[in-house]
């Protein structure tokens, strides 16, 4: 067995003893609890709970409708914040003069911003996806101008030796060189969309899976149930995010390998 086995083998080891404590000391806190807590029930309970909803179709169409919603919110703020970040990092001048919008359109607290978005288009999923977007479009069009301004000045040389067009510089060598920034981007986007997107559907009742967690309040194990499939999903998203970037980028970290 190689070094890299064991050591992955003592990492997953260490996981599930993490989880089997959690999992205990819940249990123990469930049994002993006083009045103050009594509406904590216990781990078993909720295992219990867990499983039944896992039989239900009603918690798979509300995962769907978290997940659409979110994949439509991510996809949009892609579409929109990488685009817009390569233009704006291509002219000094559009960077200097938009920068005090981009800092207060991102500071804007979102749950501010909730009732306006409810009041014009309701408790809607098109609502939730313009809540994503006018929030998680920032760290992707921040990180795309943060990539572009850390971009090898000889590759920039080169391609102007070469004579390319300006899109064609931005398409072809600006935006592969900037991928490693571009993808902090989406991974803080990727967590802010889900959180935003059950978020929504908790304060303001759009169908998905936060709405159900929102119903389930005077069952106690039905909601901490879905509370945990929560945070399952929202694990599985950042797992998936991690592997498309070590997937697409393995030409940058190969090398950062290599010499460390």
């Amino acid at each position: 067995m190689t070094t890299l086995q064991t050591r992955r083998r003592q990492v997953l080891l260490g996981r599930l003893l993490t989880l089997f404590a959690l999992a205990a000391a819940w249990q123990i806190f469930g049994m002993l609890g006083d009045e103050d807590v009594k509406g904590i029930p216990k781990f078993s309970d909720v295992a219990v709970a867990l499983v039944n909803e896992l039989g239900t179709s009603s918690l798979w169409t509300s995962l769907g409708q978290t997940v659409t919603t979110t994949a439509i919110g991510l996809a949009l703020c892609l579409v929109i914040g990488i685009p817009a970040g390569l233009l704006l990092a291509a002219h000094p001048f559009l960077t200097v003069s938009s920068r005090f919008v981009i800092d207060f359109c991102r500071t804007v607290p979102p749950l501010a911003i909730i009732p306006l978005f409810l009041l014009i288009m309701g408790p809607t999923q098109r609502m939730a996806v313009a809540l994503i977007v006018a929030v998680s479009v920032w760290p992707i069009l921040l990180q795309t101008i943060h990539g572009v301004r850390n971009v090898d000045p000889e590759l920039l040389a080169t391609a102007r030796s070469f004579r390319l067009p300006l899109w064609r510089r931005l398409a072809l060598v600006v935006a592969p060189a900037s991928m490693p920034y571009i993808f902090t981007g989406i991974r803080i986007s990727a967590t802010l969309s889900l959180l935003l997107t059950i978020g929504a559907e908790l304060i303001a009742g759009v169908p998905g899976l936060g709405k159900e967690i929102l119903l389930s309040q005077s069952v106690p194990d039905r909601m901490f149930a879905l509370i945990i499939v929560a945070g399952l999903l929202g694990m599985l998203l950042a797992f998936a995010v991690m592997a498309i970037e070590n997937r697409l980028l393995a030409w940058h970290y190969i090398p950062r390998r290599m010499t460390t």
